[in-house]
């Protein structure tokens, strides 16, 4: 059986002619976890465009639907566009180096693992800057969809964002949150008050459909007429284990609050500084993007902060 130090030498040798190649099994590391869901496109549409794309969102007007009159000669309207708002792209990018011997000895672990795990890094830093846009949205003074509010969630705010957004939007796609922020719910989901009794006086009905899916399940689906998803927090990395995900903001989702782009492609560079021995090996990969919140009453946002 080959032992390590022959074993790491064979690829080191296969690393100094194609650094791609570089030994993944050497050491085996624990990679860091990343945001798996799409929480982004839950929040917002999200677009991916092409460099010299149109920067700018526009509105088509003028089409109008007039009833003929008999012998009347037939109007044609002025179709105008409006240029109604447009993007400021900013620039993301995520660069690391290294002593180019370790590089090539594949102690680091190979390249193409590097380079997943930047990108990984790249989307978890889009998914986190929404939902900080979002949570920052959230820190005015209370509204009609802006909820400041001391934890827990409570069955008049829960209600009142969805029957606002409903309203608004037409719809209510979802109850976006952790389950720190939405397990509160579970006290309150499987309980209704009575056909035209007041809700916030008259005792409450048990649903024992309701009621049955917590017990099984210890969680809900659906309360209100509305789905719920509840996220589970995602660390940066065992060691430091810093939370990604919000745990006291719950989003009550329409449509079309808002649209999040990324402008071109994810751009790569890698080159090696001669002026250190050993020699810094260095990658840097970088990506424009933007994001506009041009309907915000189309979603609500729930703080829920403890006092």
């Amino acid at each position: 059986m080959i032992d390590t130090n022959t074993f790491k030498k064979a690829y080191a040798e296969l690393a100094k002619t194609d650094r791609k190649a570089l030994a993944e099994l050497i050491v085996q590391y624990i990679d860091p976890e990343h945001i798996t869901q799409d929480i982004m496109g839950i929040y917002l549409n999200t677009r991916s465009l092409n460099i010299g794309d149109v920067l700018v969102k526009k509105v088509r007007r003028g089409i109008e639907v007039r009833q003929l009159v008999p012998g009347q000669n037939t109007l044609a309207s002025q179709i105008t566009v409006k240029e109604s708002m447009n993007y400021t792209l900013d620039t993301a990018y995520a660069e690391v180096s290294h002593n180019e011997w370790e590089v090539e000895s594949g102690e680091i672990g190979s390249v193409d693992d590097i380079r997943k795990e930047m990108t990984a890094k790249l989307a978890d830093f889009y998914q986190v800057k929404v939902m900080n846009a979002l949570y920052t949205l959230a820190t005015i003074n209370d509204s009609k969809n802006f909820y400041y509010v001391s934890a827990p969630i409570t069955r008049t705010t829960l209600e009142n964002a969805i029957d606002y957004i409903a309203d608004t939007a037409g719809s209510v796609k979802s109850v976006v949150g952790r389950r720190t922020a939405l397990a509160p719910i579970t006290k309150f989901a499987g309980y209704r008050a009575g056909v035209g009794a007041n809700e916030s006086t008259a005792p409450l009905v048990a649903v024992p459909s309701a009621l049955e899916e917590i017990r099984r399940t210890g969680w809900f689906g659906v309360y209100y007429g509305a789905n719920f998803v509840s996220l589970e927090q995602v660390y940066d990395n065992v060691y430091d284990r810093t939370g990604l995900i919000k745990d006291n903001m719950i989003v009550v989702v329409g449509k079309d609050c808002g649209e999040f782009i990324t402008y071109g492609p994810v751009r790569e560079e890698q080159w090696t500084n001669m002026g250190t021995l050993p020699p810094t090996w260095h990658i840097r990969i970088s990506q424009q993007f933007g994001m506009m919140f041009d309907r915000m009453e189309n979603v609500a946002i729930i703080r829920t902060d403890n006092t």
